[in-house]
C-alpha cells in the first residue's frame, strides 16, 4: 500500500486585518485577516518548519529524500531542499529537489514522491509561499503565508493512494518573471473559467472515472482557489456540497500559492475517519488531482501541532505601515557578508543541524560542539550527537537598542531537553509573556542578508500544543 504516512501544516503567528490595509488605499475589505510572516520568516522557513513537525510525529520512520515545492523559494541558484534537509538532519544520501514556477507545485511534488518512494522509507514534500501582490490591488488582501509538510510511505499509511491525474496548459492567470518581486495578476472570468474551473473539472473526473467513484462517494473535496469564492463554483460544477467541501480558511488565512493544496489536505486529514475519501485537486497552467483512501492507522496519527492549535495564536499587526516594514526590513540594505563558504563547511553540522557534544564521560552535553568536557574537563571521550529541538529558558533579557522593526528584542539562554543549552532569539509572543522557566521549541529563521546570501541560525518561540 503506497499513500500519506504523515502531514503538518504551518501558519505563521503573525497576521493584519484586512480593514488595515483597506484603511492605508482607501478601498473596500473582504473582512477577516491575512496570515503573514515575521520580518525573519521566509518560504523556506516555513517549509522547513512544517517538515519538522511532520518529521516528528513519524516517530523514526527513515526518510530517503525531501521536496521542496514554492513559487518565492529564496534562492534562484542554491538547492533550498538541501537546506531544509540539513534542517531536518537527513543524510547525505538522501534525494533533494526543488519545484518551482507553478501554483500546482506543491501536488506534482506529491505525484513525484508518491511514485519514487521507496517500500522500506518516506519522502517528505514541503511547499510554501509568500508571494507579494501588487501594492493595493485586491491580491494583496487575498495573498496569505503559510508552509505545509506532507509525508509519503509504504508502511503505517493513513491515506491510500487511489488514482492521480494531471493536466498541463500554458495558460497564464498570475505571472511573476526573474526580474520581479510581486505578481501580475490576470484575475478575471474568463481566467477562472478557461485556467481554473475547465482543467480542474478534467482532472478531478478523471480520478473519480479511475477509481470508479461518484462524488456523492466523497468525504472531502480538497482545492485550492484562485480567489475566495471560485472553488464553490468549481464544487458545485463537479457535483460536490457544501459539506464536502474543504473550508479554505480565508477568515484567518488566504490563498497560500504552492502550499495550499497540501496545508487543505493536512487540515482535511485532521478530522478525516477510517474509510473516508478525500479528493485533492490544485491549479496553475493546468491542474493536478489525487484521490486517497483514509485507513484505520489514522486512529493512531496524532499531529505534533494542529491546525487549531497554531491558529489559536494570534499576533496582529497594528498598522498597515509596520505590516510593511516588517515584510521589507532586511531588503533595505547589504548587512556584509556573515560567514564564507569555507567556514560554512566547517560549522554546517553545529549551525544548521544543531549538533552538539555528549561526553561519554559525566554525560555532559554542550553546545556548540566542543573540544574539551565543561563536565568533567576531559577531552579524550566527545562524541558528537543532534541535539533536541525543545527546551526551557533559563534566562533572558530584553534589548531596545538593536535595530528590529519590532523592538524590544528579547534574548535568551535555553536549556535544551536532554542536555545543552543555547543562546538565542526569542520570536513569536510578547515580551512581557516570556518567562524564567517557559517551555520553547526552535525554529529557523533568517537572521540578516548580505553578500549575497540569506543568512539563518536558530531561534526559539514558545513551545505549540495540542
Amino acid at each position: 500500500m503506497k499513500g500519506i504516512i504523515g502531514h503538518a501544516v504551518r501558519v505563521p503567528a503573525y497576521r493584519i486585518a484586512r480593514e488595515e490595509i483597506a484603511r492605508a488605499w482607501q478601498s473596500s475589505s473582504p473582512g477577516g485577516y491575512k496570515r503573514c510572516v515575521r520580518f525573519d520568516e521566509d518560504s523556506l522557513t516555513l517549509a522547513a518548519a512544517a517538515a519538522q513537525n511532520c518529521l516528528q510525529a513519524l516517530s523514526g520512520t527513515r526518510v530517503a529524500g525531501l521536496i521542496f515545492a514554492s513559487t518565492t523559494a529564496p534562492y534562484l541558484e542554491r538547492l533550498n531542499a538541501g537546506i531544509i534537509a540539513a534542517i531536518c538532519d537527513l543524510g547525505a544520501g538522501s534525494f533533494v529537489l526543488d519545484a518551482a514556477s507553478s501554483l500546482r507545485a506543491g501536488t506534482t511534488a506529491l505525484q513525484l514522491a508518491l511514485a519514487a518512494v521507496p517500500d522500506d522509507s518516506a519522502i517528505v514534500v514541503c511547499a510554501a509561499d509568500m508571494r507579494e501582490a501588487a501594492l493595493g490591488s485586491p491580491e494583496e488582501m487575498q495573498y496569505s503565508d503559510a508552509g505545509a509538510a506532507v509525508a509519503v510511505g509504504t508502511q503505517n499509511v493513513i491515506a491510500e493512494l487511489l488514482a492521480s491525474a494531471t493536466t498541463n496548459d500554458d495558460f497564464f492567470d498570475s505571472v511573476r518573471r526573474d526580474r520581479d518581486e510581486r505578481v501580475t495578476s490576470f484575475a478575471s472570468k474568463f481566467s477562472s473559467d478557461y485556467g481554473y474551473i475547465a482543467p480542474v473539472t478534467r482532472v478531478v473526473k478523471e480520478i473519480l472515472a479511475k477509481a470508479g467513484k461518484v462524488s456523492g462517494e466523497i468525504a472531502k473535496f480538497v482545492v485550492s482557489s484562485p480567489d475566495r469564492r471560485a472553488h464553490l463554483q468549481l464544487a458545485k460544477k463537479l457535483g460536490f456540497n457544501e459539506k464536502q467541501l474543504q473550508d479554505i480558511g480565508f477568515e484567518d488565512g488566504g490563498l497560500t500559492g504552492a502550499a495550499m493544496p497540501l496545508a487543505l489536505l493536512s487540515a482535511a486529514l485532521e478530522s478525516a475517519k477510517p474509510g473516508d475519501l478525500i479528493a485533492v485537486a490544485s491549479f496553475g497552467n493546468g491542474a493536478d488531482a489525487l484521490l486517497f483512501r483514509v485507513t484505520d492507522q489514522i486512529q493512531c496519527y496524532k499531529p505534533r501541532v494542529p491546525l487549531a492549535a497554531q491558529k489559536a495564536v494570534a499576533l496582529d499587526y497594528a498598522s498597515y505601515t509596520l505590516y510593511r516594514k516588517a515584510r521589507e526590513f532586511f531588503r533595505s540594505a547589504d548587512q556584509g557578508l556573515e560567514i564564507s563558504n569555507v567556514f560554512y563547511a566547517k560549522e554546517e553540522h553545529q549551525i544548521t543541524r544543531l549538533h552538539g557534544s555528549a561526553c561519554r564521560h559525566c554525560g555532559m552535553r554542550q553546545f556548540p560542539l566542543a573540544q574539551v568536557c565543561v563536565g568533567c574537563r576531559k577531552a579524550d571521550a566527545l562524541d558528537e550527537v543532534a541535539l533536541a529541538r525543545t527546551g526551557t529558558i533559563y534566562t533572558f533579557s530584553e534589548d531596545t537598542l538593536y535595530p528590529s522593526p519590532l523592538p524590544p528584542t528579547v534574548m535568551a539562554v535555553v536549556d535544551l531537553d536532554g542536555g545543552g543549552r543555547i543562546y538565542c532569539e526569542v520570536v513569536d509572543c510578547l515580551p512581557s509573556e516570556v518567562r524564567i522557566g517557559m517551555p520553547v521549541e526552535l525554529t529557523f529563521r533568517k537572521l540578516k542578508e548580505g553578500g549575497g546570501l540569506y543568512h539563518y541560525y536558530w531561534k526559539c518561540s514558545p513551545r505549540r500544543t495540542a
